[in-house]
């Protein structure tokens, strides 16, 4: 990892960059060999996958790798927390996972029925660095920046999620930005790079993905809102008999 600390005047210009452009970046997060090293990862994954779509999620899920030393990073975490404490004015949600890490690949058709489903995060930041990239259509980071407020409640925070997780709300995005709308930020995202947003605020996807090749992503969230909820944790619990819809995550 190239960086080690943060001054106070970065941590302010990273927030201000996500909330005047939508997102962030951190140029150079891992070294070309480090990089080398976690597509190994991908490649071992998507192979033992059988060439579909794989996630790997929480840190066991990648014990011994680079990306739990990312995703356990006191660099990442000092970042993490001093951004959202820049933006919010609070102390972030650690919990006890402190931050919630997700390796996604996208491959093949299962890749493309994987995009375009617009979608908020439930953690204050999401921050994104991507490990493979295609070489035709690289899937880009979509997504219609600050879209809501952060929500006081549990309740508020599920009615939002399910005004977009419906057929109807979906197809009414794509057709906007197949439209052009101006609304919509773009990013084509660079192996390799860290880039950071408000995920809970942000609507968000990534565009579908060159099936012949693999799009993949370290996604690491920080600042769970609305995880001391008990309506959250009731649900939660209840959705655990029940086999769950995989949701795009960037």
């Amino acid at each position: 990892m190239q960086y080690t600390t943060f001054s106070d005047e970065q941590i302010k210009a990273l927030a201000q960059s996500i909330d005047q452009q939508g997102y962030a970046v951190l140029p150079g997060w891992a070294s070309p060999a480090e990089l080398e090293e976690v597509q190994g990862l991908v490649k071992r994954s998507v192979e033992a996958a059988g060439n579909s779509y794989v996630a790997l999620t929480g840190h066991q899920a990648v014990a011994g790798t680079l990306l739990q030393e990312w995703g356990r990073s006191p660099v990442l975490l000092d970042l993490c927390k001093r951004i959202v404490a820049q933006a919010t004015g609070r102390a972030a949600n650690d919990g006890e996972e402190g931050i919630h890490q997700v390796l996604r690949c996208l491959v093949g058709d299962t890749g493309r029925r994987e995009s375009m489903i617009f979608h908020y995060d439930s953690f204050v930041l999401t921050t994104i660095m991507p490990v493979c990239l295609p070489d035709g259509a690289k899937g880009d980071l979509l997504m219609l920046p600050s879209k809501r407020p952060l929500r006081g409640s549990y309740a508020m925070n599920l009615i939002d999620k399910l005004k977009v997780d419906n057929r109807w709300s979906q197809r009414h995005l794509i057709k906007a930005w197949e439209q052009g709308s101006s609304r919509f930020t773009q990013v084509a995202m660079e192996p390799g790079n860290m880039y950071l947003f408000w995920g809970y605020r942000s609507l968000h996807t990534n565009l579908p993905a060159d099936p012949n090749g693999i799009r993949a992503t370290a996604v690491f969230h920080y600042d769970n809102l609305h995880g001391a909820s008990s309506l959250a944790g009731r649900i939660r619990s209840s959705l655990a008999y029940v086999r769950p819809r995989r949701r795009a995550m960037v």
